[in-house]
């Protein structure tokens, strides 16, 4: 700040301190001028108005240069003549003009100052974005790559190092291409020459020649050199082998309710058959028939394959499942399948829903198949409405799902298997119905006045139904009520 602007400031700040000095300068010159009468002191009526303009507004500004012209005049060596007034005038412009360009010099300054302060606030608020940003692109436990036009690295975090096995060697300046080509291709890309934003799946490499699965959430920008990206990269190689191994264990724990299922329905007809067998050998000529022989041997078989299917569906851990969560997924995964079919979905749920005794990913499953049964039945109707409740219900979980569906014409063929006109296999409510029957509930059909209703019944974890003996005596009633 110049030694102008700290005086405009404080004449400004104290405006009657400034005043008084000017008057006290008037007052001197003037008394200067009367006594040296010979001398022209007129000019130095500049002095105080150059002061004082900066404390005063227009009006006070013309009043004080119009006292220092009749002044200058009255104490003028110049004889008063007619041309009195005209010089008078000319010296009151003069004065007047000199004061309002010190009070335009002022307004200046102060807007000079003001946008100064607001550009330094901006500055500062720049600088504090900038260290957020760097901060967070540092600490983020995603990597954060930018590349230039060409595919080269301008800015690397440490996960992005970390990632992609650069721990010990600068990422900057680096071809990605060895490493995600997915990357250099889309800035490639006909799209780059917009803002494209999207994600990818990916295979990736690290320096050390290690593959790993990546997801990729990428756009692209537009600089003075040419189109640029940015990109959030995820290491998902972790998640795909939980995946896999969650997919991989839900898909043994469902075959095994399933061999269950079928080895009971497989005993049933061998103990039929068995009868038939017994009651054939009480004939007489029996007994040493080969043909009769073959067939006791044939039962004998289902018999054994019935036997290890149950001992084999009887092999399971207890598992627990938390269905606020459980439901939670559940409403993720079918709520945009319903939505595309125009299904409208009410969730009803009470709050503090208990630990169940089921395996997570094979009532998700349960759910799921119910709600994409529902939905083929609703997409030919004119309404389309969905109603989920839970709650406890007499020391049983009961989760509800009620449609707005024609119904069920015959409800006693809905849990038979290979049902005809059924999508699939026709397995899908035999199989879920095992399935919780596995874990000591059970899957039913409530008739309503409109539409249909499916109850799925769970026990909560703390009842503890469910014991290592009584897996066994569970496994053996899957298909028999």
């Amino acid at each position: 700040m110049t030694r102008l602007d700290s005086f405009l400031e404080y004449a400004e700040s104290h405006r009657v301190t400034v005043c008084v000095i000017a008057g006290v300068m008037v007052a001197l010159i003037a008394w200067v001028d009367f006594l040296l009468p010979t001398a022209s002191m007129g000019f130095l009526y500049l002095f105080p108005i150059l002061i004082s303009a900066a404390a005063l507004n227009g009006f006070q500004i013309i009043v004080l240069a119009g006292l220092c012209s009749v002044l200058r005049e009255a104490f003028d060596p110049l004889e008063w003549s007619a041309g009195a007034s005209g010089r008078i005038l000319a010296t009151l412009a003069g004065f007047t003009m000199t004061g309002f360009f010190v009070v335009q010099l002022n307004q200046r300054r102060r807007q000079l100052k003001a946008h100064l302060d607001q550009l330094e606030i901006e500055v500062r608020r720049r600088q504090d974005a900038e260290s957020q940003v760097r901060t967070l692109i540092e600490t983020s436990p995603l990597a954060i790559l930018t590349l230039d036009s060409s595919g080269h690295v301008l800015l690397a975090n440490e996960s992005a190092r970390e990632v992609l096995d650069f721990t010990e060697a600068s990422l900057r300046g680096t071809d990605v291409t060895p490493y995600l080509p997915i990357l250099p291709r889309m800035l490639q890309s006909q799209h780059s020459a917009g803002n494209m934003r999207t994600n990818v799946e990916c295979n990736a490499r690290r320096r050390s020649g290690e593959v790993f699965l990546a997801h990729v959430w990428f756009s692209t920008y537009r600089t003075s050199s040419g189109p640029g990206l940015a990109a959030v990269i995820w290491d998902a190689s972790e998640n795909l082998r939980d995946r896999e191994g969650a997919g991989l264990d839900s898909m043994l724990a469902t075959s095994r309710v399933l061999v269950g299922a079928l080895s009971h329905e497989i005993r049933n007809l061998a103990s039929a058959a068995a009868s038939s067998y017994g009651a054939l050998g009480m004939l007489e000529g029996t007994a040493d028939n080969k043909q009769y022989e073959a067939l006791g041997s044939l039962i004998h078989a289902l018999e054994r394959i019935a036997t290890s299917g149950l001992h084999l569906a009887s092999q399971r851990e207890s598992a627990v499942t938390d269905l606020g969560t459980l439901l939670d997924e559940t409403r993720i995964v079918i709520e945009p399948l319903l939505r595309d079919a125009d299904i409208d979905v009410v969730w009803e749920l009470n709050d503090g829903l208990p630990l169940v005794q089921a395996d997570h990913h094979s009532l998700l499953q349960v759910f799921v198949n119910l709600a994409r049964n529902i939905k083929c039945v609703l997409e030919p109707c004119e309404r389309r409405h969905l109603r989920i409740t839970a709650g406890l219900e007499s020391d049983v979980v009961v989760v509800r799902f009620y449609d707005s569906g024609p119904g069920v014409a015959h409800p006693e063929e809905l849990f038979k298997p290979f049902q005809p006109g059924a999508h699939s296999a026709g397995l899908g409510l035999y199989i879920s119905r095992a399935i919780l029957r596995s874990h000591g509930g059970g899957l039913r059909y409530e008739p309503q006045p409109s539409g249909s209703c499916f109850a799925v019944e769970l026990w909560p974890e703390e009842s503890g139904i469910q014991s290592d003996a009584e897996s066994s005596a569970s496994s053996s009633r899957v298909a028999g009520r």
